[in-house]
């Protein structure tokens, strides 16, 4: 049932409430281009914004997994979509069976009751983003950690997932790295050296086209992350490292509650670390696990000095929702007082229902994106351009938000079969394809550069696409 009503809520209005942005439009370009034109690549997406100093990029996993969807449904950005959407209902089953093999099955309910209905989860499920499918390969990672070492399963099949799971989360967004403080106390701790081998190998194994990639390109990204750390700007200082700690947990809390405030879930940590000590032995290293991952990731997400992203922090929603559970039925079994067990209930109620409250399943955008703006407004935009293009140079603009280089519509274009010139040759194409929600006076008076540079110019066609957004044909006078 729970799997079921989530399936709805993530599946509900996907077209509208997707987001197809700048980051989709680059990314599905790449994998398009992999296709049809058999450009295979051993680089990933590049993390982060543009920096004039080094740009990191990530491994390939993420291509790779959303090339499959994006074939099946022949280019249309609502199969990564759809993807994320399976891989969203895949970690909830995860955390359900994580919570009923080693813990009890009331946890396994809340904690999965709690990833299923969570705003921020849901939003999030349903965009094809690199950093979005890591809760599905931490749960596999936590399942695997736990079979291996706590249940001392003898399979070789958990070593194996333990191995490829990390690799893939390693791909995916490199903060995946503060899973290797917690896995080394593990391992230090039970010295299983056959088992240690195996994982490492499945790293190797999933982390090969990367390290292909670094191989033949003299260590390129290696280079460049640390130049990147050497004369930026991205760590953080001591005075600001605990500023940046307070920060995360805000966000962790914003995530659960929808507001940003640190006392809960900072409590909640402290009484869980307190309870494990009063609770049974056969628990007590699960939760440790699922804590030092916890705090890992805090840590290494204060580490960094811009401002910190709800996203930095999927690599714990399982372990979150699970410590969640655990501490409330701890709470709930230890405290015998009425009064104390009912504020218990209602705070877990007041969880689902903040939760339920920022739905927005009917929202006119989809997360992330420009007021009144959508892929199905996307779409309706880029079928126009393609239709209406000649064989005149032609360029596409967009001023909706910082995606100025209008990378969604460039993807759909050049998927229906029409070319449009390189984003530095704006000042050289004959016309400009403008997606904007201003009127035709202030088009004319526009500075950002795609447009500043193509003039002078008059507006030649106009089209009115949704919410006031429209198309505009600028062809230029001189």
């Amino acid at each position: 049932m729970i799997l079921i009503i989530a399936a709805i809520l993530r599946f509900w209005r996907i077209e509208s409430l997707t987001t197809f942005g700048g980051d989709q439009g680059y990314d599905f370009l790449i994998v398009k281009r992999m296709i049809v034109d058999g450009k295979l690549t051993l680089l990933g997406p590049k993390l982060g914004p543009y920096s004039n100093i080094a740009n990191v990029y990530l491994g390939p996993a993420y291509y790779y997994l959303i090339a499959p969807f994006l074939l099946l449904f022949r280019f249309d950005p609502i199969g990564p979509a759809i993807l994320m959407v399976l891989l969203s209902l895949a970690t909830i089953l995860m955390i359900y069976l994580i919570g009923m093999n080693f813990f009890s099955k009331m946890i396994a309910i809340l904690a999965s009751s709690l990833y299923a209905f969570n705003a921020t989860f849901i939003d999030q499920s349903r965009i094809a983003l690199n950093p979005l499918p890591i809760p599905f390969f931490s749960s596999i990672l936590i399942f695997s950690v736990f079979k291996v070492f706590f249940s001392k399963s003898s399979s070789l099949l958990w070593p194996i997932l333990m191995g490829l799971s990390i690799g893939v989360l390693f791909q995916l967004h490199y903060l995946a790295i503060s899973f290797i403080p917690p896995l080394l106390i593990i391992l230090v701790i039970f010295k299983n050296l056959k088992k240690l081998a195996l994982s490492l190998i499945s790293f190797l194994i999933a982390v090969s086209p990367q390290v292909l990639f670094e191989l033949r390109h003299q260590f390129f990204i290696t280079n460049q992350l640390i130049k990147r750390i050497s004369q930026g700007n991205d760590l953080s200082s001591p005075a600001s490292f605990s500023t940046q700690v307070g920060r995360s947990i805000q966000l962790i809390s914003k995530i659960f509650l929808n507001i940003e405030i640190s006392i809960p879930v900072a409590v909640l940590l402290l009484i869980t670390l307190i309870l494990i000590y009063v609770n049974r032995q056969k628990e007590k290293r699960s939760i440790l696990f699922l804590l030092l991952l916890v705090i890992s990731n805090v840590i290494f997400a204060s580490l960094y000095s811009a401002d910190l992203q709800l996203h930095y922090f999927v690599s714990v929603y399982a372990s979150l929702v699970l410590l969640i559970s655990i501490a409330f039925f701890w709470m709930f079994n230890f405290f015998k007082n009425f009064l104390v067990k009912t504020l218990l209930l209602i705070l877990l109620a007041q969880i689902f229902a903040s939760n339920i409250a920022n739905l927005n399943l009917s929202s006119p955008e989809g997360y992330t994106m420009p007021k009144g703006w959508n892929l199905k407004g996307v779409k309706k935009a880029s079928a126009i351009i393609a239709a209406d293009a000649g064989p005149s140079k032609f360029n596409i603009a967009a001023t909706l938000d910082g995606d100025t280089r209008a990378r969604p519509y460039r993807y759909l274009v050049e998927v229906a079969g029409k070319i449009p010139e390189d984003v530095e040759r704006y000042p050289t194409s004959d016309v400009l394809y403008l997606v904007a929600r201003d009127e035709d006076e202030v088009i004319k008076r526009y500075t950002v550069w795609e447009v500043a540079s193509f003039a002078p110019f008059k507006i030649d066609k106009k089209w009115e696409i949704q919410n006031g957004i429209k198309l505009y044909k600028l062809v230029k006078t001189d």
